[in-house]
C-alpha cells in the first residue's frame, strides 16, 4: 500500500475536479441530526464534517431498493430482454471505515454461492474514496474490529488538520491522485501525527461489546426461549433494523405485469427477516412465526453464520439499527446479555 500526503491547500480544488468529471455521491447535511449520501454537483454541498447517516450508502449504490432484473414479452414465446448496466464510473466518497467493511462484505456474498451480475457490474465502476471520522454514540465498530479498512477502497483520507494521510488501496486510488491532486509521500513525522490521530479515535468509542466468548455462549442460549422472549419483547417486526444495515441483503423477487397481461418485468427489491411474512411459505405455514424466532435468527445470522462461512460477522457495529429501532432495541446491549446470561 502506497502512503502520500495532500495538502489541505489542495483538497478543495482536488474535490471540485472530481466532482467536474465524475458522478459525486457525498455526504450532504439532511437536518440537525443527520445526513445522507447524494449526488452532488458543487462542492459547498459537501458536508463530511457528520457522524451518523440515514442509510448505508455503499449498499444504496451498489444494491438498490428496488431494480429491474430483466424485462419479458408474454407471447406464443416468452421473449426475455436483460438489462444494460453500463453504467458511467461514479465516486463514493466520504463513507468511514465500517462502511467500507459493510461493503466488503456484501462482496464476498454475492460472490459466494453464485456471481450477482447487477452488484458487480456497479461495483467495478465504483470509485470509493474513505474517510475517517469519530463515532457516534451508538457505534461500536471498534469492539466488531471493524472500525478500520485495509481494503475495499481506492483511496482513504485522514484529516490531520493541516493535511490528509491519504493511505492508496489500489492502482485506480493512485492513477486519481495523480491525475486530479498534487501529493508528496508520507514521512515519518506524517506517520506519527497518524497514529496519533488513530489512537485517539481509537479511544474515543463509548460503546463497547463483549463479542470474544459469543460464538460459544450464543449456542448456549439458543434454545432459552424466556431470553429470546424478554429481548424481542418490544420489537415491532417492522424491519428498519435491516433497512439501514449495511450489510443485510435479504430480499424479494417479484412480477410485475402490465394490464395487457403481454409484457412484464421481472424486480427485485429489498425484504427483511424482521418481517412476519418473510417465512411464509405455500400452505400458510411460517417457519419463523414470532418475533423472538425471527430477532434470535438475525443475530444468529449477523454474529455466527457468516464467522462460520467467511471468517468475518456480519455486523460492522455502525449503530445504524440502534438509532433507526422505534423499540429501542440495542444490538450491543443484546450482545452484552447473552454472556451475562450464561455467566449467571
Amino acid at each position: 500500500m502506497l502512503y502520500k500526503v495532500l495538502k489541505k491547500g489542495g483538497y478543495k480544488e482536488f474535490v471540485t475536479k472530481l466532482i467536474a468529471d465524475f458522478e459525486f455521491i457525498g455526504p450532504v447535511k439532511k437536518d440537525s441530526a443527520t445526513h445522507d449520501f447524494v449526488r452532488i454537483n458543487d462542492f459547498s454541498k459537501l458536508d463530511t464534517n457528520y457522524k451518523r447517516t440515514t442509510i448505508a450508502p455503499a449498499k444504496r449504490v451498489l444494491y438498490p431498493p428496488k431494480e429491474t432484473l430483466i424485462k419479458y414479452d408474454v407471447g406464443e414465446d416468452i421473449k426475455i430482454s436483460s438489462i444494460n448496466y453500463d453504467e458511467n464510473e461514479k465516486i463514493l466518497f466520504g463513507i468511514d471505515a465500517c462502511d467500507v467493511n459493510g461493503l466488503n462484505f456484501l462482496d464476498k456474498f454475492f460472490s459466494s454461492d453464485f456471481i450477482d451480475e447487477p452488484y458487480f457490474l456497479r461495483r467495478k465502476k465504483l470509485i470509493v474514496i474513505g474517510l475517517d471520522r469519530m463515532p457516534s454514540e451508538t457505534n461500536f465498530s471498534l469492539s466488531m474490529g471493524k472500525e478500520y479498512a485495509k481494503e475495499g477502497f481506492d483511496l482513504f483520507l485522514t484529516d490531520l488538520k493541516d493535511r490528509y494521510f491519504v493511505r492508496v488501496g489500489s492502482e485506480k486510488g493512485n492513477q486519481i491522485l495523480e491525475n486530479y491532486a498534487i501529493t508528496s509521500i508520507a514521512t515519518d513525522k506524517d506517520f506519527k501525527d497518524y497514529n496519533k490521530y488513530m489512537d485517539d479515535y481509537r479511544k474515543s468509542f463509548k460503546l463497547k461489546v463483549d463479542i470474544n466468548n459469543l460464538y460459544d455462549n450464543f449456542e448456549q442460549i439458543y434454545s432459552n426461549d424466556e431470553f429470546w422472549k424478554k429481548i424481542a419483547k418490544d420489537c415491532y417486526s417492522c424491519g428498519s433494523c435491516c433497512l439501514v444495515c449495511p450489510t443485510c441483503f435479504c430480499f424479494n423477487v417479484r412480477d410485475d405485469m402490465e394490464l395487457n397481461l403481454k409484457t412484464g418485468n421481472k424486480i427485485r427489491e429489498w425484504d427483511s427477516c424482521m418481517i412476519p411474512d418473510y417465512g411464509l411459505v405455500a400452505g400458510g405455514h411460517n417457519f419463523r412465526p414470532t418475533r423472538e424466532n425471527r430477532l434470535k435468527q438475525r443475530y444468529r445470522c449477523k454474529l455466527k453464520t457468516f464467522s462460520d462461512k467467511f471468517g468475518t460477522n456480519a455486523c460492522v457495529g455502525c449503530g445504524r439499527c440502534i438509532e433507526a429501532c422505534l423499540a429501542k432495541i440495542n444490538i450491543a446491549e443484546d450482545i452484552n446479555a447473552v454472556k451475562k446470561e450464561v455467566s449467571l
